[in-house]
């Protein structure tokens, strides 16, 4: 029986498949259990991977790039759409290895290179479609731009450039209504967002707004960029709410925009 976006599946350790684990959207039970022996299925997070996959647009026959690839889990999926070509690049060499088995298997025309995203290894306008996935809250706003300029680069005149990412704004939000009701409950208030600052680790460092990303994109002559809306699921929290709440950016989990390269100026730069 379905039970929608909002439900949970679990599996113990011995039994998970760890080679296809976080494309499936298996995550520890807990942020604060790594070594737990349960994990969780996350449909919401699946479900904001499938919205960034339709924001690409038509897929077929077409060059599609993913910067910050890892293990080629989009690109897997990008490629059984039907693209003619996809690319990829990393700095993880070991994920770029297993990525590139994944594609080869499903017999995916593929190019993926171990590499800084500032300096991508591909021809000028040479890509339909570029996007990153999960990637630009690990860089710092400097590097941002110039992602985003190589990301203008490598792609055609009239491209796509998609970016998902934690959305800071809803992530201070739920930090300040978790602060609040420890205080309630007479608990320390002094908590954080996970993977950032008085955290075991500071991964999410570059954690970026909607305003602060579209405004690196413009900067680069990409055009006005559509925002991608991610709709509230939490257990528990009634319907209406949710309805009421979404199309508002602030809580949206997820950053997702997608924009145009420029067209003139792409052509005569």
């Amino acid at each position: 029986m379905l039970k929608g976006w909002n439900s949970e599946e679990s599996v113990s350790d011995e039994n998970l498949d760890r080679e296809n684990a976080v494309v499936k959207g298996y995550y520890h039970s807990s942020q604060d259990d790594w070594d737990g022996k349960e994990w969780k299925r996350n449909f919401h997070e699946i479900r904001q991977r499938d919205l960034m996959i339709f924001a690409l647009g038509d897929i077929k026959e077409k060059k599609v790039l993913d910067i910050g690839c890892g293990a080629a889990d989009y690109l897997t999926a990008v490629g059984k759409m039907g693209a003619e070509f996809v690319g990829g690049q990393d700095l993880d060499k070991e994920a770029i290895l297993r990525g590139k088995k994944r594609l080869d298997k499903e017999n995916i025309k593929n190019q993926l290179i171990i590499g800084n995203a500032t300096k991508l290894e591909f021809p000028n306008n040479y890509f339909d479609i570029v996007f990153s996935s999960d990637f630009f809250e690990h860089i710092s706003a400097e590097v941002k731009e110039i992602v985003i300029s190589e990301a203008y680069r490598v792609l055609k005149p009239g491209g796509s450039f998609i970016i998902k990412t934690p959305n800071l704004t809803f992530l201070k939000i739920v930090i300040i209504l978790k602060r609040i009701l420890n205080i309630l409950r007479f608990r320390s208030p002094f908590i954080y967002v996970a993977h950032t600052k008085n955290n075991p680790d500071n991964e999410h460092f570059g954690l970026t707004t909607h305003s602060e990303l579209s405004h690196l994109l413009e900067s680069n002559f990409f055009h006005t960029p559509e925002i991608v809306h991610t709709p509230l699921v939490r257990r528990g929290l009634p319907k209406i709410i949710t309805k009421l709440l979404y199309g508002r950016v602030a809580f949206s989990e997820a950053i997702i925009l997608s924009a145009k390269k420029a067209v003139f100026y792409g052509f005569w730069k």
